[in-house]
């Protein structure tokens, strides 16, 4: 009977574990994509290993990428790549349409593209920083392999919520945008900023490409960032209604944030690799059609705005 009891037991653990995880959505090894390429740290391999401080003639421009679904297409576009490291993160500096190009994979999280984004703007200098990559829709028009442009962009962590006693329940929806602390120049002090906006010339750079390459489908809208994935589609909805957001990621205003501490000019552009307001379907694929579509922005900048 002791042996029937454990086969019963053992059987119903096997066969509810699995209906478990598949509630969560998506993987761990989903979000990082790495299995889709594996073979991309080979090729980081063979890159040259730099010895020495990086010079460069001209304020390169600094484009990163999270994963490396999020950076291949941007390293292997550079003439003459080469791999610079701080604190382990890697930093593959070459030039673009004959001008100097960093390529920054940040990983994954506020935390370290804050970090890493610090570390470029000091050791590289750049003239811009492009923060790029995948995100996961809030707006319920918004499809797979659509880019946002983003106009603004926000932590949609940093709220303060509203009072409730203990059994009262947990309502999310009631809560209030603290903001996250920047330098403003003009009193020179750190103050709250419930939003950040990008440079007004990289905005209308990006909209023009966008206007021109009809075969990118591109809106302007809001960033959400912070430590989350989302898969509650009420709580997606209302942080849609009340903040306007497009999408949401784990970098973008964080970067924003460091960049104007920095006084360096910055945009942020995102295609939806997945948005469960409309379908359960998730393609890290996607991340390509980022980085072609920032590459033309950057071909733009370079010989508009740099070049002029």
């Amino acid at each position: 009977m002791n042996k029937f009891l454990l086969t019963i037991c053992a059987a119903l653990i096997l066969f509810t574990t699995p209906a478990q995880a598949q509630d969560l959505g998506v993987e761990l090894e989903d979000i990082s994509a790495e299995k889709y390429n594996v073979h991309i740290e080979k090729f980081y391999a063979t890159l040259p290993q730099a010895k020495g401080t990086y010079k460069s003639r001209q304020r390169p421009i600094v484009i990163e990428g999270a994963m490396n679904t999020e950076t291949e297409v941007l390293i292997r576009a550079l003439k003459n790549p080469i791999v610079y490291r701080e604190l382990n993160y890697m930093f593959v500096a070459g030039t673009y349409k004959d001008y100097p190009v960093v390529v920054v994979r940040t990983e994954i999280g506020v935390a370290n593209a804050a970090a890493s984004t610090a570390l470029a703007i000091k050791k590289f200098n750049p003239c811009a920083v492009i923060n790029q990559g995948t995100a996961g829709g809030h707006d319920p028009a918004l499809k797979i392999g659509d880019i946002v442009i983003g106009e603004r962009s926000f932590d949609n962590s940093a709220y303060r919520s509203a009072y409730s006693a203990a059994g009262a329940g947990i309502d999310l929806t009631k809560q209030e945008n603290l903001g996250t602390y920047a330098y403003d120049a003009t009193t020179k002090k750190f103050q709250a900023y419930t939003e950040f906006f990008p440079d007004p010339t990289l905005l209308r750079v990006a909209k023009s490409v966008a206007d021109a390459n009809k075969n990118f489908n591109v809106t302007t809208g809001v960033i959400g960032t912070g430590n989350t994935w989302y898969e509650c589609v009420d709580y997606m909805n209302f942080l849609h209604d009340k903040y306007g957001s497009s999408c949401e990621e784990m970098e973008t205003n964080v970067v924003a944030q460091v960049c104007q501490n920095a006084g360096v000019p910055f945009i942020g552009i995102r295609v939806l690799s997945n948005n469960v307001t409309n379908s359960r379907e998730y393609v890290a694929e996607s991340a390509k059609t980022c980085q072609e579509f920032v590459l033309l922005v950057v071909d733009d900048y370079i010989s508009d705005v740099l070049k002029n």
